[in-house]
């Protein structure tokens, strides 16, 4: 796991165990239950506090299912009313609110932060993701962000690389008779084949659990053509931090013609890993081994890098598919140690 998140739950084990004894133990939480009212925020800071985080705990037990969201809280203290639970945070805590207030689940954040039952791992690096944008939901959500870039976040951009990126829209008119758009959701869609099958068990949905705390939507369509069973799979990543990272911070555009090869130094190695990954394979004849890659001819561009990177010529088929040959034989494995390709071990059974 990565240090930064082991030291975070670490700390809110410890505040959470500390709360348990200052409130007196489980028994105390399954007692009675806590309903607040508009007029506690007159009550003292602490005993506001303690109120608050012993209805979370009640909470929690009673749902333990479920988000930990302000409207789903205020409903279940009886406020009903989201933003006067909101005033009742903020006058609890008023010294921990967040500066950062385009983080919209920050308010809410900070009772489950100050209970020791904040699982995400956003706020502590919007400050150096300046164009990171968060959605309310990826803070209930448990959702992480990186603290760094590193091989295995490049490898993962290499992936997404030539993914769709959709996103849905709606409009509404304001009470002065303008429209309005905004977003109501957005995701990138891979598609897969059977083949694929080992890197997303072993590496792909893994990748995502431990760096972002979040499994990816899977979909499996079993189909019968020329009389073979086949299997594609679609997966969709979604969240608005998880497509922004990729999207604002590391920089991948949303129209696939303007897509190129990322990264710079030992990065764009893992960041091409990541290409061969998905479009990579190996084809065995009377001479040894032959590595393609094929990339589909909307990503030109993203082809023409990778055939100048491997130094090679690219060939495009009469079915609009970009193949490049960029090694054979021996070669082969001398490529795979290069960038790291998730089956080099497995190339050992083949004859040269």
């Amino acid at each position: 796991m990565i240090p930064e998140y082991e030291m975070k739950e670490a700390e809110m084990l410890e505040k959470a165990l500390s709360w348990l004894e200052r409130l007196g133990g489980i028994e105390t939480v399954m007692g009675k239950r806590i309903i607040l009212r508009r007029r506690d925020v007159n009550l003292p800071q602490e005993e506001l506090q303690r109120r608050l985080i012993l209805g979370l705990y009640q909470y929690i037990i009673s749902n333990p299912n479920r988000d930990l969201t302000g409207p789903s809280l205020s409903r279940f203290l009886g406020l009903g009313d989201t933003r006067k639970f909101h005033r009742l945070i903020k006058a609890a805590f008023s010294d921990k609110i967040s500066p950062y207030l385009r983080v919209l689940g920050s308010v809410i954040n900070t009772l489950r932060r100050e209970a020791g039952v904040d699982n995400s791992y956003i706020e502590e690096v919007v400050e150096r993701y300046p164009r990171l944008k968060v959605g309310s939901k990826d803070i209930t959500g448990g959702i992480r962000i990186p603290p760094r870039m590193d091989g295995n976040i490049a490898r993962s951009a290499g992936w997404l690389i030539t993914a769709s990126y959709v996103e849905g829209l709606r409009k509404s008119l304001t009470r002065e008779g303008f429209e309005r758009e905004y977003r109501v959701r957005q995701y990138y869609e891979l598609s897969f084949g059977k083949r694929h099958l080992p890197l997303l068990e072993l590496e792909f949905i893994p990748f995502f659990e431990e760096y972002f705390n979040y499994t990816p939507t899977i979909k499996f369509h079993l189909h019968e053509r020329y009389g073979r069973d086949f299997c594609d799979i679609t997966i969709h990543i979604c969240y608005r931090a998880i497509t922004s990272f990729y999207r604002d911070v590391i920089g991948v555009p949303d129209r696939k013609e303007e897509r190129t090869i990322l990264f710079d130094g030992e990065l764009r190695r893992y960041f091409i890993a990541g290409l061969i990954d998905v479009w990579g394979w190996v084809s065995h004849d009377n001479t040894g081994l032959d590595l393609r890659v094929s990339v589909p001819l909307e990503f030109k561009k993203i082809a023409e890098e990778l055939a100048a990177e491997f130094n090679r010529k690219p060939i495009t088929t009469p079915y609009k598919i970009t193949i490049i040959r960029p090694a054979r034989g021996q070669k082969v494995f001398e490529l795979i140690e290069k960038y790291w390709w998730r089956w080099r071990g497995e190339f050992r059974k083949w004859p040269l």
